[in-house]
This record gives C-alpha cells, sequence and structure tokens, in this order.
C-alpha cells in the first residue's frame, strides 16, 4: 500500500534549513543543561518531539521496523553498551573503589521505573527510546480521522505529568506523556513551514506565538491546576513555534554552519557527549566552585571536542550510530505527489 503525503503537508524544498538550526542550538542547549545549569523553562524535549514530528512518514510495518532498527535501536544499543566501561571509570574516579559500580544499572531499561526522563548509564538515551515507541503509537494513531489525533494529542498534553509517572519499562509512559509535542509536529509542522513562505508570514507568526508566550506566564496566578497544566503546555507550543519562527529568518546563513552540524548530527550529539562533559566537569570542580560561567566554558569546550568526535565516529562506525541507513535499506522512489523533503525523522 503507498501512503501518499497529503497536499497540505507538502514541503517543496529538499531540506528546511531552519530546522536543522533549530536543532542545532537545542542540542548544544542540552549539554548547557547538563552541567548543571538552568533550564529556562523545561522547553527543549517540546522542541525536539515537536520536530521529530514534522517530517514523519507512514509506511508500512515492516518498513518502519528496519529504517528504525538502523536508525534509533542500534545507535541506542551502541552508546548504551559503550557507556557501561565509561560509568565503572567514573565511579572509581568518584569513590576509588571498583565495587561502586551498581550493575544493576545495566538492566534499568526492562525495569518498571518511574522516572520516564532518566538512564543512570547514558541520561539522554532516555530520549530515544521514547521517540522510538512515540513513532510506533504515531504509526496507527497517525492513520485515523485528524480531529481524533488532535484530541489525543491534547489529552496527553494536559495529563503529561501524570501519564509520566506511571511506572512502566522502556520508557514508554514518557512516550505517550510527551507524544502531543510530536503528534502536532506531525500534524501543524509541514503546514506551518508552509505558511511561512515569505517574511510578512514569518513576522506573523512570531508576534502572535510571542503574545501566546507572555500571556501564558499570565494564567501562572489563576489557582487550579488544570488550567496551570493546560497552560504551562501551551506555554511550550508557543514557544516552540516562536522558536522555530525565529530561525525562519537565519535560514540558509553561512555563517550559522557550525549550529547547523550540530542539528544535523544531534543524535549522536545526544549519545556521546555526556562521555566528554562529565571528566571534564571532574576536573573543573576541584579547581572552581561550580556556576553558570563554568558551566557555559565547559560546555563550549565539550561541544568543540564534539566536533572531531563525530566525524571520527560516522567514518569508523557509521552503522552503530546511524549513519549507515540509506546504504542498507534501499530509499524509496518518491511519486510526484509524495513530499521530497529529506529531512530526518529521528531528531
Amino acid at each position: 500500500m503507498q501512503y501518499i503525503t497529503p497536499p497540505e503537508n507538502r514541503i517543496s524544498k529538499p531540506r528546511v534549513d531552519y530546522i536543522d538550526l533549530l536543532k542545532g542550538i537545542t542540542i548544544l542547549w542540552i549539554i548547557w543543561i547538563h552541567t548543571d545549569c538552568p533550564d529556562f523553562g523545561n522547553f527543549t524535549n517540546p522542541v525536539f518531539f515537536f520536530a521529530s514530528g514534522i517530517f514523519f512518514k507512514l509506511t508500512d510495518i515492516k518498513t518502519f521496523l528496519v529504517k528504525r532498527w538502523y536508525a534509533i535501536i542500534i545507535p541506542f544499543l551502541f552508546f548504551y553498551v559503550a557507556s557501561i566501561p565509561f560509568r565503572i571509570i567514573v565511579d572509581y574516579w568518584d569513590y576509588r573503589d571498583l565495587s561502586a559500580f551498581d550493575w544493576g544499572r545495566i538492566l534499568e531499561l526492562f525495569y518498571v521505573m518511574p522516572r520516564t526522563d532518566y538512564l543512570s548509564l547514558n541520561v539522554p538515551l532516555w530520549f530515544l527510546l521514547c521517540l522510538f515507541f512515540m513513532q510506533l503509537i504515531g504509526l496507527g494513531l497517525f492513520r485515523l480521522n485528524k480531529w481524533i489525533i488532535l484530541s489525543f494529542c491534547i489529552v496527553t498534553l494536559i495529563f503529561s505529568p501524570e501519564i509520566r509517572l506511571v511506572p512502566t519499562p522502556f520508557m514508554i509512559s514518557g512516550a505517550i506523556g510527551f507524544f502531543g509535542y510530536f503528534g502536532l509536529g506531525y500534524l501543524l509542522g509541514k503546514p506551518l513551514i508552509n505558511y511561512m513562505a515569505n517574511r510578512k508570514r514569518q513576522i506573523i507568526v512570531l508576534l502572535t506565538s510571542l503574545l501566546i508566550l507572555i500571556g501564558t506566564y499570565l494564567f501562572k496566578e489563576i489557582n487550579h491546576h488544570t488550567l496551570i497544566e493546560a497552560a504551562d503546555r501551551l506555554k511550550q507550543l508557543s514557544f516552540v513555534v516562536a522558536f522555530m519562527t525565529f530561525f525562519s529568518f537565519l535560514d540558509s546563513k553561512p555563517w550559522l554552519s557550525i549550529i547547523r552540524f550540530f542539528g544535523k548530527e544531534s543524535l549522536i550529539v545526544l549519545g556521546a557527549h555526556l562521555w566528554i562533559l562529565i571528566p571534564l566537569e571532574r576536573i573543573a570542580h576541584k579547581f572552581f566552585d561550580h556556576n553558570p560561567l563554568l558551566g557555559f566554558i565547559l560546555a563550549v569546550i565539550t561541544a568543540a571536542i564534539l566536533i572531531p568526535t563525530i566525524s571520527i565516529l560516522k567514518s569508523k562506525l557509521p552503522l552503530l550510530v546511524g549513519k549507515r541507513i540509506l546504504s542498507m535499506v534501499p530509499p524509496k522512489q518518491p511519486s510526484a505527489r509524495e513530499s521530497s523533503t529529506s529531512c530526518s525523522d529521528i531528531t
């Protein structure tokens, strides 16, 4: 069966440059957060899941599983297993005792866990598990009427904190709890990109999303849990749209190539940055007290070291970091009516 991209979801460009910029600045933001510096509103997860939903494509289950095996599962397993000796070394550094490492952490992803945004071997890898199950849910749900999809997204957004507290293995409750951002990215992302085809519309979208963002902060004074949670989700969504629109003004600017680079390689950055950042932090904190300036410096150094690290991983271990997908899975030839976008639906 052939799935045709609806006309309203078509994108004429082969790659939407400012989505790479959006992902690039967000993955650098995540590095900053992992220096234990302020998050400024917990916006990174909504940005990444919304961006991932934009380019998700319906396909048959066999094609889906094969592609995700190479694009998500193999990279996840590689970074997860490689993090075992890394954590043994870190625990020995901290406690000067080889027995300090908890071997039960290796099976942590199989446990029924109450927290769905944390894997202690390599914390950010929870995102890949969530994304896989999110896409698996979308593979079935996105075949339904768009109003059913929208309703499901709204419900999961409003009750996201409660859903994510339900103990499940493999971050499944996290996938459901964050699904609203992914689903709205699928429903609204491409139409929004197409709408912002000129500067006037970009300004309209930016100003509208900023006004909504400001308005949500005013709702903090309302003493009603449900309304506060709804306002908080609306705040995050309006921030995502405003953030995305801001980068649309910077589309194809050559001086942002470094940000674009990190956007295109966000999966590797996600899995590898703690291998660099944690040793740097251990050394730095021996000489300096923790503060945002030190965190910024450590984030910059980590990002700089990641550049050659990414090149090495891509050249030496392409299959293990999701960079041999096209050569191992023959691409389907798009029809004249299908979208021509080549953006990854991973991150």
